[in-house]
């Protein structure tokens, strides 16, 4: 495997991530990677994203103010990276987000869980779940982490995931410039929006030198 080559994909088992690939890690460019010889290196991770924070508050105000792309340009070079990105990286290795991040749930998506597990709905929700957050788009998120549905690294509900699962990490959402704040949150998080993060720093001509104010608008 030369440097600059991906892993080349393998055909996904039912009910696995989309994304499921024999090998990892990901030897892209040296130096940019992070799972470059370190495989799931969770804590490391985490302490990377930690240590970049001010450096990715600063990026965040050059994508607001001096980035020459449009909003439009911008998504499509996050698309772009994301693919680059995700098609060299197994989840099924690493679902940290099903451990640290509690899902949200449509009063569709429970009824479909809980006919699922042939459950009542108020049985499902008394069972898994509790009111989420006041800010969240839906009424009902998962009351425990991990994920109560999560075995061995896999969904185990994965065909009847929730939105909020199947569109995690959001960098295939439209509008990536007005959601900066929940993507810097995510670096500690998701290894796929870490390195994504880099790589755009890479290819927007970021300069790394100054500190930046945290100073938190929407998005």
């Amino acid at each position: 495997m030369h440097s600059g080559e991906l892993r080349q994909p393998i055909a996904a088992p039912s009910g696995f991530h989309p994304f499921y690939y024999k090998e990892y890690p990901l030897h892209r460019r040296a130096g940019t990677c992070i799972l470059r010889g370190m495989g799931f290196d969770l804590v490391q991770i985490r302490k990377l994203a930690e240590k970049k924070a001010d450096e990715n508050w600063r990026f965040r105000t050059f994508l607001k103010g001096e980035c020459d792309l449009t909003s439009d340009e911008l998504d499509r070079r996050v698309f772009e990276t994301t693919r680059r990105v995700w098609a060299g990286i197994d989840c099924t290795a690493c679902a940290n987000c099903c451990r640290e991040v509690k899902p949200s749930f449509s009063e569709e998506e429970v009824r479909r869980l809980a006919r699922r597990l042939g459950m009542e709905r108020r049985q499902f929700i008394e069972s898994y779940l509790e009111r989420a957050e006041a800010d969240s788009e839906n009424p009902w998120q998962t009351r425990t982490k991990p994920c109560p549905f999560l075995d061995d690294n896999r969904c185990s509900v994965y065909e009847d995931r929730p939105a909020d699962c199947s569109g995690y990490p959001y960098l295939y959402k439209p509008g990536f410039v007005s959601r900066t704040v929940a993507m810097i949150e995510r670096t500690s998080t998701c290894p796929i929006v870490y390195e994504v993060m880099e790589d755009l720093k890479k290819s927007l001509g970021f300069s790394r030198g100054r500190r930046a104010k945290r100073t938190v608008t929407s998005g």
